[in-house]
């Protein structure tokens, strides 16, 4: 039904030592994998010797590094320039994927340049844990996700549940992203998945989005996606900007890329605010709770939050 030399798996390692064979040992033999090349972004422990092991045990695996450590879309971004499959696609070194994920996801592939399964995900710290549905029921499948849809999924909102799609790991045509001239931003730690499936939509792709069908994303504490230093959220919500800027966009697409912005930044302006009162600067203090309305709001309730938890801190140690 398929070439069997349809799609490259791209992995972004650090500091993987304990997840990096789980990782490719789940795809190498796919029947629709010709590639699974591997960057090493400066492991300080034993990543890179596991990765020259499998390296020399399948001949699918190939392994690059990076010259210094510089995230993983600088690493993805080394992997693309080595793919030759028709289909690329990303794994992040600690997640896994199930067998038949590949063909289940080929089978929605006519006309469409980005298919995506619903992600499911398994805490490990947990041993009674079950795999569960990112979306499950809440999303009807197959469905197109547009780019309004994308990007509003991405919004937190009150009382409603928010469906985070920037988490995905669809197939992409590798096509795609060569004539439209599309890779990961390499100033980015945080969202540049998100960043990039914004301009494949923009750029008129279209995203099909089916069932969960393997992709395993594993839980864990101190995950790098679970740590967002200010930098990373600047520069998160500063693409919002950039991406608001292109010409093409509808107004309500761009009111939502503005929207995105918006709830990026007041979380920019809590630790402004917070780490400035540590800091005794005032003046950043009164620029954060004066930055908008809506980052005024949001440090008032992280600050009624806080005193709450010291209260009750305060009470139990009495």
């Amino acid at each position: 039904m398929f070439n069997n030399n349809t799609i490259a798996v791209i992995i972004a390692a650090y500091n993987a030592e304990k997840t990096i064979v789980r990782a490719v040992e789940s795809v190498v033999d796919d029947e629709f994998v010709s590639q699974v090349i591997v960057v090493d972004d400066c492991s300080s422990d034993s990543t890179m010797q596991m990765l020259a092991g499998l390296q020399k045990q399948f001949t699918k695996v190939s392994v690059f590094s990076t010259d210094i450590n510089s995230g993983p879309a600088k690493a993805r971004n080394i992997a693309l320039t080595k793919c030759t499959a028709k289909w690329v696609t990303v794994l992040d070194s600690d997640d896994y994927i199930e067998g038949g994920r590949f063909k289940k996801l080929l089978a929605h592939s006519e006309g469409i340049e980005l298919i995506a399964d619903d992600k499911l995900r398994i805490n490990e710290n947990d041993p009674t844990s079950r795999k569960t549905a990112m979306l499950g029921k809440r999303q009807k499948f197959p469905t197109l996700i547009s780019l309004s849809d994308f990007i509003e999924s991405n919004i937190t909102k009150k009382g409603e549940f928010r469906k985070e799609l920037g988490f995905i790991k669809p197939i992409i045509k590798r096509h795609f992203l060569l004539e439209n001239n599309l890779a990961y931003q390499e100033n980015m730690r945080l969202g540049e998945d998100y960043e990039l499936y914004c301009r494949c939509l923009i750029f008129g792709a279209k995203l099909k989005l089916i069932e969960a069908s393997g992709y395993v994303a594993v839980v864990r504490q101190n995950s790098l996606s679970g740590n967002h230093s200010k930098k990373d959220l600047i520069k998160l919500r500063d693409c919002d900007y950039e991406l608001a800027k292109i010409e093409s966009l509808t107004s309500h697409e761009r009111k939502l890329l503005l929207r995105h912005a918006q709830s990026i930044n007041i979380k920019v302006q809590w630790i402004c605010f917070y780490s400035s009162i540590k800091n005794k600067n005032y003046k950043t203090t009164i620029k954060s709770i004066t930055n908008s309305l809506s980052a005024f709001i949001f440090i008032l309730k992280n600050l009624k939050t806080q005193f709450f938890i010291r209260v009750v801190r305060r009470r139990l140690n009495k």
